[in-house]
């Protein structure tokens, strides 16, 4: 007897469930591994990146103009070169959403993003705050911890207890 029309040509190109698994758990695996990699060598990351930064801006003819805007910005906020710092956390923050991405169903994916992103405005909104209120070093202390939070394993492991293992119990 024939098979149905359309279903062995799902079965040929669907790979099996186990193999997918397994593909997902070793990329879970080595996002880890980076991440945990990233934290230790965060200092040889800054030491790397900082040349590379430096030279893009020479090339590009935007140094003086860098400059000008690091020496704008508080010590209380940032101790290194903006473009640097920048980078590691765009580095660290992908990786952190890539592996919650793994971790979490998916349609839990907008409400992580709206966390991180709720927490990157708030962080905002202290720095435009202690730049009205005249440098107010609490006020930049407070928000460097929200970005030293973010990038940090601590949002991961929170989120993940908290929007996969957590179930409420149904009201009686």
């Amino acid at each position: 007897m024939a098979a149905p029309v359309g279903t062995t040509a799902l079965a040929a190109t669907r790979p099996p469930r186990t193999a997918h698994r397994a593909l997902r758990l070793v990329a879970v695996a080595v996002l880890i591994v980076l991440l945990f990699l990233c934290g230790i060598y965060d200092e040889t990351i800054f030491a790397f990146l900082g040349p590379v930064w430096q030279k893009a801006a020479t090339a590009l003819g935007f140094s003086e103009q860098l400059a000008r805007l690091q020496q704008s910005i508080s010590g209380e906020v940032v101790k290194r070169s903006l473009p640097v710092v920048a980078t590691y956390a765009l580095l660290y923050l992908s990786l952190s959403l890539l592996l919650l991405r793994l971790l979490l169903p998916t349609y839990r994916l907008p409400l992580v993003l709206k966390l991180y992103g709720g927490v990157i405005a708030a962080y905002i909104l202290l720095l435009l705050a202690g730049r009205l209120t005249g440098n107010v070093p609490w006020v930049y202390q407070l928000g460097r911890r929200l970005i030293d939070f973010l990038v940090s394993p601590l949002p991961i492991v929170i989120l993940v207890s908290l929007l996969r293992w957590y179930r409420p119990s149904s009201r009686q």
